[in-house]
């Protein structure tokens, strides 16, 4: 019997990444002996390294001859800009499923019309696409899941931490004395730059904080932030009344899977830490604003909240009506998950 050969690419954001590994068990259980590579940028390296069900990895920018030299019965190509999209249609395959060049343009083969009908290459233009991410109600997996005729059982993501990189967080835990059974509550409420709304302010977020330490007792509350939010978390730190553990704002992105690894909830915007927070299996508040809530699965073990305001699910950078956020209602959720 001829052993199955699957090529993944999957080049954008790196959460984006994190929830596509939700498919490798799914490919697993329809193509029992299957082979799976995947070609992805070198800063998304280290989420698969770990992972021995993938054979092989290869990255954007370093020498692709021997990707290229191989023959693949199935390529699954999920992003649609034109480098992933060029990297598709240059790979020897029986079938394809995702996007292409064809007719020296961007399209996409019809099986996987689901997903890219409501994306930035939709056969039918950009109003459209955006009123279909706007109704949808299916999760990012189910709809890939779909797209691939796999059979969907939630099956989870995959984030696996070394023993240097779960140390990390380890160390960090007992420096400032986070005992290995307490409640640690995670706060990642910063989204990077392109998303405005995906955040809430710095007074928001310092409200929160306080409204959780003073209603949940006996719990250690820890704030995340990457590179662009040091100026941000350094003026939530000045604002808070109440306790707060800075992890830092320049962890790298296994440092900082291994700081949220220790928390037992953590609460975040539609972002990295989201991502991974869901691969680490932790019980999540989620708030969603301009990106879509009902693509996310929390698996069972999440809650999610939703701005009010007009743009919601609009995929507005800066939206025309800004969200009103009731922090009352992230801390009931919290305290629903404790």
């Amino acid at each position: 019997m001829n052993i199955m050969q699957v090529l993944i690419i999957k080049l954008g954001a790196i959460g984006d990444m994190i929830r596509t590994t939700s498919i490798i068990q799914g490919l697993k259980s329809k193509y029992k002996d299957a082979k799976i590579d995947w070609v992805t940028k070198k800063e998304s390296f280290d989420i698969l390294k770990n992972n021995n069900l993938i054979e092989k990895i290869y990255l954007i920018g370093s020498n692709l001859q021997e990707l290229k030299s191989k023959n693949y019965d199935i390529v699954i190509s999920l992003d649609d800009d034109e480098e992933a999209c060029r990297l598709a249609s240059s790979i020897n395959c029986k079938k394809i499923i995702g996007a292409f060049i064809g007719n020296g343009k961007r399209i996409y083969t019809q099986d996987s019309s689901e997903w890219f009908d409501m994306g930035l290459i939709s056969q039918f233009g950009k109003q459209k696409a955006d009123e279909l991410k706007a109704k949808n109600k299916k999760t990012y997996q189910e709809i890939i899941y779909a797209i691939l005729d796999l059979k969907y059982e939630k099956q989870e993501l995959i984030l696996i931490l070394n023993y240097e990189e779960a140390q990390f967080g380890k160390n960090f835990a007992s420096k400032n004395k986070i005992g290995k059974n307490e409640l640690v509550i995670g706060i990642n409420t910063g989204a990077g730059s392109r998303w405005q709304d995906k955040k809430l302010s710095v007074e928001e977020t310092a409200e929160l904080i306080d409204k959780l330490n003073n209603q949940i007792k006996n719990s250690k509350i820890i704030l995340f932030g990457g590179p662009e939010e040091k100026e941000r978390n350094e003026n939530i730190k000045k604002s808070v009344k109440t306790k707060i553990i800075d992890t830092g704002c320049n962890n790298s992105l296994m440092e900082f899977a291994s700081l949220v690894n220790l928390c037992s909830i953590l609460v975040t915007s539609d972002s990295l830490a989201l991502h991974i927070g869901t691969a680490l299996k932790k019980k999540i508040v989620a708030f969603f604003y301009p990106t879509s809530a009902s693509e996310i699965e929390l698996y069972g073990r999440g809650i999610k909240i939703i701005g009010k305001g007009k743009s919601y699910c609009s995929y507005q950078p800066r939206c025309d009506y800004p969200p009103e956020w009731d922090i009352d209602e992230i801390v009931k959720a919290v305290k629903k998950l404790t």
